[in-house]
C-alpha cells in the first residue's frame, strides 16, 4: 500500500483528468492522495475532489510563498477554519526565493509563513513546508516557531547535514522523497535517501511536476510513485515491500489517518 503524501489533483493540468489519474493510482496500489493547495483558489477543488473521493483524496490547504504578497492572512484564516474538520494539514507554506526577491518581498513572506504555523499550532495540524533556496531562513523559523509540531519538509532539497540538524531540533520531522531521487545528478537527495533512518520519510509525487525516471519530460502522476519507492529500496539496499510498509505507516501517522 502507497500514499501519495504530496500532489497537485487539484491543479488545471490534472482535474480534467482526475477519474482516469485516481484509477490508475488505485491499479498501481496508492491507497491515498494528499491534495495540496498553493492558493485560496486552489481550495475549491480539493474540496471537490474530497468530495468524490472520502477517505482517497484528503485536503491539504494553506498559501504557497509566491502567493503571500497577494494574499489577505485574515480571509485564509477564516477559509481554513470553516474547513478545520476536513483538513489534514496546512501547507504549502514556507520561503521561496528562487526567483529575485527584494527584502520587504522576504519580509512579507515570512509573515505569511509564520502566521500559517500558528493557525496550524492553535489547530493541532501538521504543516507541509515547501522551501526553495531559502535553507536558512526555513530551518530558523521552524526552529523557532515549530519544534513541538509534526513537520513535513516537501521536496527536500537540503543537505545530509542539515538533515541531522532538523532531526535535532525538531523531533517530528519528515523529509519529503519525489521523483528527483531517480535522476542522475540528485546526488544530494541520494546521500540523504541512503543514510537518514527511514521513519524520516514521506513518498510523494507533486504531480504534476518532477515525474520520475523512467518517465521523466511527461506529466508526473500518482501512479509513478513505485519508481520512487523502489529506487529508495534501491538505495537502502532493503526489501521493496518493507520499504513501502515503513513509508505507508510514516504517512498514516503523520496525517493522523
Amino acid at each position: 500500500m502507497i500514499i501519495d503524501a504530496h500532489t497537485h489533483i487539484n491543479c488545471d493540468e490534472l482535474y480534467q483528468e482526475r477519474k482516469e489519474i485516481i484509477q490508475r493510482a488505485i491499479d498501481n496500489k496508492v491507497v491515498a492522495v494528499f491534495n495540496t493547495a498553493d492558493s485560496l483558489n486552489s481550495f475549491k477543488n480539493i474540496d471537490i475532489l474530497q468530495k468524490e473521493y472520502p477517505n482517497y483524496c484528503y485536503g491539504v490547504y494553506g498559501i504557497h510563498p509566491e502567493f503571500a504578497s497577494s494574499t489577505n492572512f485574515t480571509e485564509v484564516e477564516e477559509e481554513i477554519i470553516k474547513r478545520k474538520n476536513i483538513i489534514k494539514a496546512i501547507g504549502e507554506i514556507g520561503l521561496d526565493y528562487h526567483y529575485p526577491i527584494n527584502e520587504p518581498e522576504k519580509n512579507n513572506q515570512k509573515d505569511i509563513f509564520i502566521s500559517q504555523i500558528c493557525l496550524a499550532k492553535k489547530l493541532n495540524l501538521p504543516i507541509v513546508i515547501h522551501s526553495r533556496d531559502a535553507d536558512k531562513d526555513t530551518f530558523d523559523i521552524l526552529c523557532q516557531y515549530a519544534q513541538d509540531m509534526k513537520v513535513y519538509l516537501h521536496c527536500y532539497s537540503g543537505s545530509y547535514e542539515m538533515a541531522k540538524e532538523y532531526i535535532k531540533k525538531i523531533p517530528n520531522i519528515h523529509f519529503g522523497v519525489g521523483g528527483i531521487v531517480t535522476f542522475k545528478n540528485a546526488k544530494k537527495l541520494v546521500e540523504v535517501v541512503e543514510k537518514i533512518d527511514l521513519k524520516y520519510f514521506l513518498t510523494e509525487t507533486d504531480a504534476p511536476y518532477l515525474t520520475p525516471v523512467p518517465f521523466r519530460g511527461k506529466q508526473n502522476e500518482p501512479s509513478y510513485l513505485i519508481y520512487v519507492i523502489n529506487k529508495i529500496s534501491e538505495l537502502k539496499n532493503m526489501n521493496e515491500v518493507k520499504v513501502e510498509e515503513i513509508l505507508f505507516e510514516n504517512a498514516r501517522e503523520f496525517f493522523d489517518l
